[in-house]
């Protein structure tokens, strides 16, 4: 309190004292105990209005003890019934919910998480998907102190996320690892990479990746059906230091539509897991002839070279025009490569980016810069007089479709104008420049996707030259040509003019949530949100027939369907009061991720645990985990002390005490006969 509200109380009571010792002793010769009585009365209700008037704050101290949190999250997914560790999971979670001293310590919260993390309610263990750094993103915005351990109850097998080795937790993790941490014989087809689209008798390549887990030496046979048709087979070699196989091959696409196939590895003698020995895909077969055309500023034996290697696909033709003659209609096309693009390129721009027609730009020694930079926006370049050689270096990291190096590193370099390149949108950089020696980060060959607008860009002219090294290395034009159809075919699918158009994946595992997108313009070709989508799947082989609406979400109609049984379906999806449809099927193999894993991964969860100076414990430990946690001396609980100031005056109560002390001097000098 401070000293100068110390000093008005001081002379209130002073005050007080004055005017109750006046009014009742000092002029009155009768020193009656009533007097005394009438002059604490008054001294009273004088003194409790004074301070009231001074207000003086009351302060008043609030100690509260704060118990570190300890964060339990429990893996819920399927893997941890699949290895029959449901109940022992269970049974952990109710000893540290029943624990009393380790309760009395940590403020305990419990958590469950599959692809997300939830409040932990029950234990299913139906979860399709583990993503183990789900929990630690989560938790690190959600407790914002210093000091929260976490207990992680799970196997360590990850399907999606983040790897939870490299997750920056700032708190002890304290793992706990169910399931068997042995490791077991097991072989397995982990991963395929395919392109989903490919033209009608096209060779489809496909790439498949074996992974073996063992100390012998093996050989088993890979074998890939269409349907119930052997398409592809090849006797693989294994050991326990050849432990991984990567094998490449074509598949004929000779019929349009989805071809569902099934990749199988021979099982091991005694083999525990042999769900994952089998591997299914999918590839859409497209029978339309994509049309490409060429539009070119300066002959170049580029353009050769272009035509040739993209007619070497019987299902593209390729058109070549000159700028200045060409009267055609590009929206007839499906890709226009626009070749050294300069200011006679204008309109050819403004309809590409009106119509959204997928594009290819080569630039080189004609290509007017500014001009380029200020006709499109996913792109520029800072181009300089000064012109360089570009040698290309393969991206082994690039994702938007499969490519293989075909020996980039040996071919002659392209020629452009030197300067900074930038983009606007996210790029996916399939070739490097290379200048003399050094290997840099700007790109060569890159594409782009907005939507369901594609883009590509090569800064360099002279790719003819590619063609030709490929040819001298490989006496054949065939790995040149196959790299430059996968980038036109990527390039050139797209969506068609129709007003309703579905996109939906032709293959779904068991349990997985099936999501189906649609995009719906009116007669304008404009986009409609008022409309009623609606979509039908039907099994025929088992009369299951569901009928659910779409969403409208960013511009986009979405459904996603859950709880759907392993089948063929065909599916129609119509506009509610419009004749507009469209059709066509899936497939839901029975196939669960979780299943794929014979064994905990004690080595991930260790790294992670000692990465944040946390411990390890196995199945057996659950008495020793708990007793660690009770003795932790670094989680300790802490006093918090809260002041609370509250003024006088929100004391209503004073008013009412003043009444009372008036009322009754009143009463007691009426009833005296003093008034």
């Amino acid at each position: 309190m401070k000293t100068v509200t110390i000093l008005l109380i001081i002379l209130a009571v002073f005050i007080s004292v004055f005017v109750a010792f006046f009014q009742y002793i000092f002029n009155n010769k009768e020193k009656s105990q009533l007097n005394y009585w009438l002059s604490f009365l008054r001294f009273s209700s004088i003194f409790t209005l004074l301070l009231l008037i001074i207000n003086p704050t009351i302060n008043k101290n609030n100690i509260t003890i704060i118990k570190p949190n300890l964060l339990v999250a429990v893996d819920n997914s399927a893997s941890i019934k699949h290895s029959l560790q449901s109940k022992n999971v269970k049974d952990l979670v109710q000893q540290l919910k029943n624990d009393a001293e380790l309760n009395n310590k940590y403020s305990i919260n419990f958590y469950g998480f599959g692809s997300d993390l939830y409040t932990l309610d029950s234990l299913s263990f139906n979860n399709t998907n583990t993503n183990l750094s789900k929990p630690f993103l989560e938790f690190s915005n959600v407790y914002k102190s210093e000091n929260n351990p976490v207990v992680l109850i799970t196997d360590g097998n990850q399907t999606i996320g983040n790897d939870v080795e490299f997750i920056n937790y700032k708190s002890p993790v304290f793992s706990y690892i169910v399931g068997d941490t042995a490791a077991f014989e097991d072989i397995t087809i982990s991963k395929v990479n395919i392109n989903k689209y490919t033209y009608i008798n096209n060779k489809l390549p496909v790439e498949l990746f074996i992974n073996y887990t063992g100390t012998k030496t093996i050989s088993k046979k890979l074998t890939v059906f269409d349907k119930n048709t052997k398409v592809y087979s090849k006797n693989l070699d294994f050991s326990s230091t050849e432990n991984v196989q990567e094998v490449f091959f074509y598949l004929s696409a000779t019929t349009a539509g989805t071809h569902y196939y099934t990749a199988t590895i021979e099982t091991l003698e005694n083999e525990k897991n042999i769900v994952n020995n089998t591997n299914n895909f999918s590839i859409n077969v497209i029978e339309d002839t994509s049309k490409i055309l060429v539009l070119y500023s300066v002959i170049h034996p580029d353009l050769g070279m272009f035509k040739k290697s993209i007619e070497s696909d019987k299902q593209r033709k390729a058109t070549i025009n000159s700028i200045e003659k060409f009267k055609g209609n590009i929206s007839d096309y499906q890709l226009v490569i626009v070749y050294q693009p300069n200011s006679s390129f204008k309109d050819v721009f403004n309809t590409i980016l009106e119509k959204k027609i997928n594009y290819f730009v080569v630039s080189g020694l004609a290509t007017d810069w500014n001009f380029l930079n200020n006709n499109q926006n996913d792109f520029r370049k800072n181009a300089l007089s000064q012109s360089e050689e570009y040698h290309p270096f393969f991206n082994q990291n690039y994702a938007s479709f499969i490519s293989s190096d075909i020996g980039f590193f040996s071919f002659a370099p392209l020629e452009d104008y030197f300067g900074e390149i930038n983009f606007s949108i996210p790029v996916n950089t399939l070739l490097f420049q290379k200048i003399g020696t050094i290997e840099t980060e700007q790109p060569l060959l890159a594409t782009f996707q907005k939507g369901n607008h594609k883009g590509a860009v090569l800064f360099g002219e002279n790719s003819w030259r590619w063609r030709i090294n490929s040819f001298s290395e490989n006496k054949t034009f065939e790995l040149f040509d196959g790299f430059m159809s996968n980038l036109m075919q990527y390039l050139s699918s797209g969506l068609n003019n129709n007003r309703l158009n579905v996109t939906v994946d032709p293959l779904f595992y068991a349990n997985e949530t099936i999501k189906i997108s649609a995009s719906y313009l009116d007669e304008n070709y404009n986009f409609d949100d008022r409309a009623k989508l609606w979509i039908t799947i039907t099994n025929k082989a088992t009369n299951f027939i569901k009928k659910v609406p779409f969403a409208v979400s960013n511009n986009q109609f979405n459904v996603e369907l859950t709880n759907v049984p392993s089948g063929e379906y065909i599916y129609s999806v119509s506009v509610e009061n419009q004749n507009v449809n469209d059709s066509g099927s899936f497939k839901i193999v029975p196939f669960e991720v979780e299943q794929q894993f014979t064994n905990s991964n004690y080595k991930k969860l260790k790294i992670l645990s000692l990465n944040t100076n946390g411990e390890v414990y196995d199945l057996n430990s659950s008495n020793q985990l708990i007793s660690d946690l009770k003795s932790d001396q670094r989680f300790k609980s802490v006093q918090k002390l809260k002041i609370t100031k509250t003024p006088l005056i929100n004391f209503k109560w004073l008013l009412g005490l003043i009444l009372l002390f008036l009322t009754i001097e009143w009463f007691l000098r009426k009833y005296f006969g003093k008034i």
